[in-house]
């Protein structure tokens, strides 16, 4: 068993490990974790690779694995963080809404879903949030069924990444 304290880097943002990872994965030196985002949160997680590399990772709370983040890294190895991903809604607003629409929309959009505690991500002008089923595209449908012509919703398979200060509660 090993364990793990902190985060090497991450191969989709730093050069030098992306190289290394590249060269290291032509000679299968390379093991994975697969990891949830609810995992990814987690202070304390024992996990095994691929390879059946027995880890026991203890981050700082508050701090969170993504994917790609290299966990441990040796001459014979590295083991990369595989984030899971998992079923989103997607809301995106329709265009030409007017600006009172628009107003009660965004307002009702948040309210509805910060009553239910999700964690959100607003990227490329659609809102991302995780769902358990494809039956809740049907429920978030129902609730926003005054506001159907100002909005879709779709459900997507993704990998999730809260946006920071939006995947917080407290009352």
């Amino acid at each position: 068993m090993i364990h793990i304290d902190k985060i090497i880097g991450n191969i989709n943002s730093d050069s030098h490990l992306k190289d290394r990872y590249q060269y290291m994965l032509k000679s299968d030196h390379v093991e994975r974790i697969e990891i949830t985002r609810l995992e990814s949160e987690r202070s304390r997680i024992r996990k095994v690779s691929d390879k059946g590399t027995d880890l026991v990772l203890t981050m700082i709370p508050g701090s969170h694995i993504n994917d790609g983040d290299v966990l441990l890294l040796t001459e014979e190895k590295m083991v990369i963080a595989k984030r899971v991903s998992e079923n989103v809604a997607i809301i995106s607003l329709k265009e030409n809404i007017s600006a009172d629409q628009l107003f009660e929309t965004a307002i009702k959009i948040g309210h509805t879903i910060g009553n239910m505690h999700r964690p959100i991500k607003i990227a490329n002008g659609k809102i991302y949030f995780p769902i358990q089923a494809q039956s809740e595209i049907e429920l978030f449908q129902k609730l926003f069924s005054n506001l159907r012509y100002n909005l879709d919703i779709k459900s997507e398979n993704i990998i999730f990444e809260p946006q920071p200060g939006y995947d917080v509660h407290g009352h």
